[in-house]
């Protein structure tokens, strides 16, 4: 209809795991866990620059997008693989599409089990998608062991909060009912294929 089509980059891949010897953990969380947050401190001037908030909330396009750095997201990528492979991390999710905002929603949603965390910067850092970011959830016990093996790998490591309860509260930005975002979450793909006339 006239209308430019954004670009859409899609990346197949499929891996073979000869013999698996533990599930790995998934985005989810734990009531009672600690969450951080590895990689990407401090957050990149533009941060919002290319992100779902700029452009669905705000109409903004365009921008600077954060610099990739390869080797700082490559030691962040072996620093997550060996947590884990080893077991540590009873959750963990990457800081994408949506930020970290929707990185806490979507684990939160997925296990039934809300959070209470504090971010410096605001809404930038909420809902920045700037690269090389992950949030883990681990047991108290074994916080000192993740940021023992993150200052060794030299990834930043930023404690967020907890996980527990039946909100999603982040200090002085956000504060949802588990069970109200859970239903949007739930109703969202229902909600669109009504929209749809078949």
């Amino acid at each position: 209809d006239g209308v430019d089509i954004d670009p859409t980059p899609v990346i197949g891949l499929l891996g073979v795991i000869d013999e698996l010897l533990r599930r790995p953990a998934g985005a989810v969380l734990t009531a009672g866990g600690e969450l951080l947050q590895l990689g990407a401190s401090p957050l990149p001037a533009g941060a919002l620059a290319g992100s779902r908030w700029a452009e669905a909330v705000h109409g903004h396009r365009g921008g600077a997008l954060a610099v990739l750095d390869v080797s700082a997201h490559s030691a962040l990528c072996g620093l997550v693989r060996g947590l884990v492979v080893d077991g540590v991390v009873d959750g963990v999710h990457d800081v994408a599409d949506g930020g970290i905002g929707l990185t806490l929603a979507e684990m939160a949603v997925r296990s039934g089990v809300g959070f209470d965390v504090r971010l410096d910067g605001g809404h930038p850092n909420l809902f920045s998608e700037a690269p090389s970011r992950v949030v883990v959830c681990v047991a108290a016990s074994k916080v000192d062991e993740v940021q023992r093996r993150a200052a060794g790998a030299g990834v930043p490591v930023i404690p967020l909060g907890a996980a527990g309860g039946d909100r999603l509260v982040v200090s002085g930005l956000v504060d949802v009912e588990l069970a109200a975002a859970t239903a949007a979450f739930m109703g969202a793909l229902p909600g669109q294929l009504e929209l749809i006339d078949i």
